[in-house]
Parts: C-alpha cells; structure tokens; sequence
C-alpha cells in the first residue's frame, strides 16, 4: 500500500483493486488446496467450511476464497493481484514460492 501511495504522489499511474467474483468448489475440491507451505510461517487450511491463509503460527487467519482454478483472494480486502495455488513441475502444490511441506494441522 505504501508503494501505491508514493506512485500516486508522483503521478506513476497505479492499479485499482478489485472485487473478484467467487467461484463454486466443493469442500473437497478446496481441501485439496490446505497444506504447510512453510512451517509456522504459511499455511492453507480448511475450517468450517471456509478455506484459511494461515500466517504466524496460527495467530492470524485470513479468509480466502477461490476465483478460479489455482486462484484466491482475501474475502474482506480489495487485491489486485490473486494468490496462485499451483503444481510444479514435480506435481506439488506451489504457494507464495514455497512447495508444501505436508498436510495442514
């Protein structure tokens, strides 16, 4: 956010956030997403029935909720660019840079 506010302070044009339209996946279609990407740092879980960014150890939970195969968003923020949940080349799942480490708690 800082960022942004400096480039519209010298006039460097600045993407709008967006409201991203959700798409429908069934519960087991979003567990498949949960897992520790990085101990007590990253995590992706699934509680009751919403799908949770999980950060520090478990102190802060952020809801996501998916706009696409692979693509989330913060349920209460605007965000311009989606989170990505992707395989890599060896098949497992991909997020923020760091291959998942195992299941979520």
């Amino acid at each position: 956010m800082g960022n942004a506010i400096a480039d519209i302070l010298h006039h460097v044009e600045v993407d709008i956030p967006v409201k991203y339209q959700e798409f429908p996946l069934r519960a087991h279609e979003l567990e498949k997403y949960c897992s520790i990407y990085l101990k007590d740092k990253i995590e992706v879980d699934f509680i009751n029935g919403k799908l949770y960014f999980v950060r520090f150890s478990g102190n802060l939970h952020i809801e996501i909720y998916p706009i696409g195969e692979g693509r989330f968003v913060r349920r209460y923020f605007d965000q311009i660019e989606p989170y990505r949940i992707v395989e890599n080349e060896d098949g497992k799942l991909t997020f923020l840079g760091y291959v998942n480490d195992g299941p979520a708690k």
